[in-house]
């Protein structure tokens, strides 16, 4: 039967994680694991998204406003408008393969776990109890 990891999450409750046969920490919380999440996590790039998503509001409010008011002509806020269409196709391609990532590492966690439960059921049958 596993048990709970004992690691503290950053709110300071401890982990809800269930710990694999033989090991200490679940995946998350398993040193051996720590240059896994970080490149997990520099390939998210969490932090700027949302700046991202806020500049870009910002400037698609600024350009219909100029040509609202007649201070830009249409053409180059169109392809202004094209240039933003673009970085947020982008922006999308980036969630994807983020999701696609975070995925593929939740499957490798739960397969080692998997592993790791048959391993221990091997042996244990093996002694005969």
């Amino acid at each position: 039967m596993n048990r709970q990891c004992p690691a503290l999450k950053r709110d300071g409750d401890r982990c809800s994680g269930s710990v694999p046969e033989g090991k200490y920490h679940c995946w998350f919380h398993a040193p051996e694991n720590s240059g896994k999440r970080r490149r997990a996590a520099v390939r998210g790039g969490r932090g700027n998204k949302s700046k991202v998503s806020k500049d870009l509001h910002k400037l698609l409010e600024d350009l219909t406003g100029r040509v609202v008011a007649g201070d830009l002509e249409p053409y180059p806020a169109s392809v202004a408008g094209q240039l933003i269409g673009v970085r947020l196709r982008l922006l999308e391609y980036e969630r994807r393969i983020k999701e696609q990532d975070e995925l593929v590492g939740r499957l490798e966690a739960l397969e080692e776990q998997i592993t790791a439960e048959k391993n221990s059921e091997g042996r244990r049958s093996s002694w005969g109890a």
